[in-house]
């Protein structure tokens, strides 16, 4: 995974980032579904997740 200095605050973010749209129940995904893929964006370095209310 590649990283990018998030702004002046120094945090370094993943340039991939994570959707959680399925796990919001904006999709037919079931919890272990969603947990499983939750999971494996982590164990591959995503640090970026977007949240955000539709």
């Amino acid at each position: 995974m590649r990283y990018k200095q998030f702004g002046r605050t120094g945090w370094e973010v993943s340039e991939i980032g994570y959707g959680m749209w399925g796990m919001g129940g904006w999709s037919n995904s079931d919890d272990q579904q969603s947990l499983q893929s939750l999971q494996t964006a982590v164990n591959r370095g995503c640090n970026f997740f977007d949240t955000a209310y539709v």
